[in-house]
């Protein structure tokens, strides 16, 4: 979630009515438990369950905890803990941060982090999913994620605790850039002292040029499979069962999967930036609101 410019690599991170039937999960082989309708799945032996929220209408959301504070990387989004709430949306119980103009240059917005914590041990892997669909309203029309500028959405594990040197990895970030398309990216960061990330922007990977938000309703699956092997990491990031990267150590210079931490999962939807050149603050329009559905997430582990 980090857009590194001058001044953030110097701080550290703590960090629509439409009906839509819900598809059923479908069983796969164990390599490949995925779905393209729901990230509600029975993954086969040897998979076993570790995490999960179905974020039911009514729940506290006891698993997680929810930001209140300006967000480290823009100076136009503020977290309030009351934004993120579970509603029903598209038939599904839902997970909904929603951003909310307060003045020309502020915004309400929401981020929670989950209680729960993994990480690796050796020849092990993880697999985190999350159905999640970005979605725009202008009044009570609905619009499209790539109709705004200046959102910000993101899906993430980290450990904030003296960021980045425990590791930072990015399954989904979404720029909206209105009239021009949109981007979707994912990205790793890793240093070795804290506030200064030795990667620059050099891991990030932009997602293929087929991905359309707008496709299978808005609802996409998001993955992070991370798994070490007789020591040698391996991160591999999929939308939709399509692999997006697939990063080593050797695969950016100064990365060391090795030192990483434990990582929490991160949903939460920034808008702007502090870097004025990467979101102009001029051109900022979410309509009414921009939202994060998450209908589900999981985490899944298995030996390898």
């Amino acid at each position: 979630m980090r857009k590194l410019n001058s001044i953030t690599l110097l701080m550290a991170c703590v960090l629509g009515f439409c009906s839509c039937a819900e598809n059923s999960a479908t069983e796969k082989t164990s390599e490949e438990m995925s779905t393209n309708g729901s990230t509600k799945k029975i993954a086969g032996a040897p998979w076993v369950k570790q995490f999960e929220d179905t974020f039911d209408v009514g729940s506290n959301l006891s698993q997680w905890t929810k930001e209140q504070r300006a967000d480290y990387n823009s100076w136009y989004c503020d977290y309030a803990s009351s934004v993120p709430t579970t509603q029903w949306r598209d038939g599904r119980q839902c997970l909904e941060i929603k951003t909310t103009k307060l003045s020309t240059y502020k915004y309400q917005s929401g981020f929670i982090t989950s209680n729960y914590q993994y990480k690796p041990e050796n020849n092990t892997e993880y697999m985190l999913s999350a159905n999640i669909k970005l979605i725009a309203m202008d009044g009570g029309t609905y619009k499209s994620f790539k109709d705004t500028y200046g959102a910000w959405p993101a899906f993430w594990s980290v450990q904030g605790n003296g960021w980045p040197t425990k590791g930072e990895i990015d399954i989904m970030e979404g720029y909206s850039f209105a009239p021009n398309a949109s981007r979707f990216t994912s990205n790793i960061f890793y240093g070795t002292t804290v506030g200064n990330n030795s990667l620059g922007n050099s891991a990030e990977r932009n997602y293929p040029a087929s991905f359309n938000i707008d496709g299978n309703n808005g609802w996409h699956l998001y993955e992070s499979f991370w798994k070490m092997q007789n020591n040698v990491v391996t991160v591999t990031i999929k939308v939709d069962n399509v692999t997006v990267a697939t990063y080593t150590n050797s695969s950016v210079s100064n990365l060391n999967f090795n030192n990483f931490g434990t990582h929490a999962i991160i949903f939460n939807v920034n808008v702007g930036s502090k870097d004025s050149n990467f979101i102009d603050p001029n051109k900022l329009n979410l309509f009414s609101t921009v939202m994060m559905w998450v209908d589900d997430v999981t985490v899944y582990k298995r030996p390898i």
